[in-house]
């Protein structure tokens, strides 16, 4: 904890215990993440044995998108040859990103971008950034789209965010 009435160090404490930003968006300083506590450790505790059955119910979510035709609309997530992934999000790829945000968010559909500005981009790492090229990070970047993902998502739940972004085109 850091109590301070020197406003200037309030908020470099407050940006630099999310990663380095003040808006978790931008990141202009290399900061961390670092919030387990005592009570925080026993709710996982309680938590943990339940994690296979939350896994395997966002595989099946994740197998649910693909089954409703999702992949004929935007680029899906693709696991690693041998993986079983979790799904702790499920990011999809399409070329007008802003279009289906758009058709998202008019059907009252979840989506969150993370990372617009790649890491490699962020004034933090101006000093190694400068000299990247990662045009892959970069498509990523703007072509990015988180849609729902939960292990209770229904089919029906599904084949409404399926609809939502059928009606932004393909």
């Amino acid at each position: 904890m850091i109590t301070t009435s020197d406003e200037l160090l309030a908020e470099r404490a407050r940006t630099l215990r999310f990663h380095g930003s003040h808006d978790k968006i931008t990141y202009e300083q290399v900061g961390y993440n670092s919030r387990l506590d005592e009570l925080q450790a026993a709710i996982l505790r309680v938590q943990l044995p339940h994690l296979d059955s939350w896994a395997d119910g966002r595989r099946a979510a994740g197998r649910h998108y693909e089954e409703a035709g999702l992949g004929e609309l935007v680029k899906l997530p693709k696991p690693t040859d041998g993986s079983q992934p979790a799904w702790h999000l499920y990011v999809v790829a399409h070329p007008d990103v802003q279009r289906l945000e758009s058709a998202l968010g008019a059907a009252e559909v979840g989506h969150k971008a993370y990372y617009r500005t790649p890491v490699h981009r962020q004034t933090a790492m101006r000093e190694w950034g400068e000299r990247a090229e990662l045009p892959g990070t970069d498509e990523a970047a703007r072509t990015h789209l988180a849609i729902p993902m939960s292990p209770v998502l229904t089919r029906e739940q599904v084949d409404e965010v399926v609809a939502a972004v059928r009606n932004a085109g393909s």
